[in-house]
């Protein structure tokens, strides 16, 4: 009763999902990024790099990659259904509302 805003479709739910976790994503692989890189060029390591830095590097590596894979899968991620007026919404979900100005 509060809620008089028409309900999203399918499609615009889908494209709000996608968003949400593309920018989720990003956001963790870029903050992972910046820490380890942080990490490497401004904390003194001595001569050559600790074995728990080492070790940290190694561990971090698959995820970094697992999330960058991810990350393009959700961005690349298509329905498979055509949209050939290039605007987001697969054409057989689409509503046209016939233009009725003159």
């Amino acid at each position: 009763m509060l809620n008089k805003r028409p309900r999203y479709t399918p499609a615009e739910l889908n494209a709000r999902l996608r968003f949400i976790v593309g920018i989720v994503l990003a956001g963790i692989l870029t903050l992972t990024m910046t820490l380890m890189l942080f990490g490497l060029f401004f904390v003194y390591q001595g001569d050559s790099i600790s074995p728990v830095d080492e070790k940290l590097f190694g561990l971090m590596t698959p995820v970094v990659l697992f999330l960058t894979g991810t990350l393009s899968g959700v961005m690349i991620a298509n329905s498979g259904k055509p949209d050939l007026d290039g605007n987001g919404i697969p054409d057989d979900e689409e509503t046209h509302v016939p233009n009725t100005s003159s």
